[in-house]
């Protein structure tokens, strides 16, 4: 399998390294330009894998997200420090001529009340956390929020929404999708360790999710190094392995249907593999 590997390095090799949460932001516009995350800028690949330059510097965000006209968005997060001990963010937009926009200004705390998981209508969706599980929430294209529904949760993590609306989400190793405001489970246990135990912490193994054309679901599982594969009907599969000490967090297919795979390890580094 031959595979194409983009790399770029944000930190100093040192003896003792510090664990920063990667992102999962990759994504593609119509004419397959490939765009991804380090959490510290934005990167854009050219569709045929010629051509790699940074289109947004200075950018601290886990997600991307890219509406049906190709403008891409983004979130800006940043620490204040320890005299005010204040978390800050902004929401920014890169349009199809390429202009950067700040379309939420800069606001205390963290973001709320948006998402970068959204379907091909432009409405945006989340879950946040409530008394009985989880509040199914839904920004639309005209920038109304809406209460869709109440889903029992344990500990929910990444999201992604299909074109169509179908709404995906983990929820401590499980995923599961919402049919018709109910909670549907899709494979159980994604990361090998069972959820029968009730002493067992809940953990982050379970990273980035995305669909092909087939409706087939992939997730980005860190802890086995390893991408699995569900297919609708819901027989799961490991379609690629990290090597070394790269983890996967995030994918995408292009145009072409190859695999495109955004991947970190534990130095703060992050890539992009292209798997032909």
């Amino acid at each position: 399998m031959k595979a194409i590997i983009y790399q770029i390095l944000f930190c100093t090799l040192v003896t003792t390294y510090s664990w920063s949460h990667p992102g999962i932001g990759i994504v593609k516009n119509t004419k397959g330009d490939i765009f991804y995350t380090d959490t510290e800028r934005v990167w854009k690949i050219s569709a045929d894998g010629k051509n790699k330059k940074v289109v947004i510097p200075n950018v601290h965000t886990h997600q991307l997200y890219i509406d049906a006209n190709d403008n891409l968005y983004g979130e800006h997060l940043w620490y204040e420090g320890e005299a005010t001990n204040e978390w800050g963010h902004f929401i920014w937009k890169y349009d199809i001529n390429g202009k950067f926009s700040k379309i939420r200004p800069h606001t205390k705390g963290f973001l709320q009340n948006y998402s970068f998981v959204g379907d091909a209508f432009g409405n945006r969706y989340w879950l946040i956390k409530s008394k009985k599980g989880s509040d199914w929430m839904r920004l639309s294209a005209s920038q109304q929020i809406e209460w869709l529904a109440t889903i029992p949760t344990h500990d929910v993590r990444w999201q992604f929404c299909q074109k169509n609306g179908t709404f995906y989400y983990v929820d401590d190793n499980d995923l599961y999708k919402i049919v018709n405001k109910k909670r549907v489970l899709v494979a159980k246990d994604l990361d090998g360790i069972t959820g029968e135990d009730p002493n067992r912490k809940p953990n982050n193994n379970i990273f980035g999710i995305w669909d092909d054309s087939h409706a087939n679901m992939y997730v980005a599982v860190i802890s086995q190094q390893s991408v699995k594969k569900i297919t609708p009907q819901g027989v799961v599969s490991v379609i690629y392995h990290s090597t070394k000490e790269w983890m996967p967090t995030g994918g995408i297919f292009d145009n072409e249907n190859s695999l495109w795979v955004l991947e970190a390890n534990l130095k703060n580094q992050v890539r992009v593999i292209k798997v032909n």
